[in-house]
């Protein structure tokens, strides 16, 4: 494996996220987004103070980054330089040769213009790791996390074959889970446990059951799984899941403990060629 570690401009990554060169779409990451605003300003702020900020991990495929460590970092800088946010209103000023800049509550555009020349120069320390196995990935991901609070399902990440990771990242990026699950939720990574339990409830038959959600039965279902990753059933899920995000209103909020029996459900209608109308009898609307 080969690691090379350079120091880049907060300019010069924006322009390769814009550019589709640096990507948050790996496989052992969460989604990008899952910040809230205390922690993207505390990064901006930490990045005009110049403290130090933790590295990004990111492996070469095809000529691209994908990122593996520090998706939330990256993602907090582009969306902050795109005028995505505000700044908290509780930052204090900052001071930059010997003048003294106010940031609270503004939006980039609306910095002084020093103050977006240094936010833009400041710097960050992106690893790019080439010539590497899936192991060495996986390891290392599981070592870079294993002194930060990632709940239980997060932790099974690791253990899944590509195969299965890429089967159930196709299920967490569906919209549905978008519309009912809260920015709370989604940050727990609620959606990739339900991803989880929608595929145990549909191995269920004589010769296997999981027995429960519970974290040891879970970590059973993704070793059984691993090598039995069912590609067309994977897309007869996600065909329920454009059902249900087609019917189901804006602003309805589902009970996260049924979430997964109704996308099972809406999976079986759609593989056994059945009407919805009976669907929508048994939903429990929080």
């Amino acid at each position: 494996m080969k690691v090379s570690s350079p120091n880049k401009p907060v300019q010069t990554i924006t322009n390769k996220i814009k550019r589709e060169q640096i990507l948050f779409t790996h496989k052992l990451q969460r989604p990008e987004g899952v910040w809230n605003n205390n922690q993207k300003s505390l990064l901006i702020d930490s990045l005009l103070r110049g403290y130090l900020i933790n590295p990004t991990y990111t492996v070469l495929e095809n000529g691209k980054q994908y990122v593996i460590d520090g998706v939330q970092r990256l993602y907090s800088i582009y969306t902050f330089i795109n005028d995505g946010y505000r700044l908290s209103k509780n930052l204090e000023p900052i001071v930059i040769d010997e003048e003294t800049y106010e940031i609270a509550g503004k939006k980039f555009s609306k910095l002084d213009e020093k103050v977006r020349d240094e936010l833009s120069a400041a710097q960050l320390q992106v690893c790019e790791i080439s010539d590497y196995t899936d192991k060495d990935v996986r390891e290392m991901f599981r070592r870079l996390n294993s002194g930060k609070p990632l709940n239980t399902t997060q932790k099974m990440t690791p253990d899944m074959s590509d195969e299965l990771s890429d089967a159930v990242l196709s299920i967490v990026l569906h919209p549905f889970f978008q519309k009912v699950l809260t920015p709370a939720q989604l940050k727990s990574s609620v959606d990739l446990s339900i991803a989880i339990e929608i595929l145990m409830l549909s191995e269920i038959s004589d010769k296997y059951d999981f027995g429960s959600f519970r974290k040891d039965d879970r970590q059973k279902f993704i070793q059984y799984y691993n090598e039995r990753v069912d590609l067309e059933k994977i897309e007869l899920i996600k065909q329920g899941l454009d059902r249900l995000d087609e019917s189901i209103p804006e602003d309805v909020k589902i009970n996260k403990t049924t979430i997964s029996f109704i996308c099972y459900g809406a999976y079986r209608i759609v593989k056994d060629n059945k009407s919805f109308e009976n669907l929508w009898n048994q939903l429990i609307i929080s």
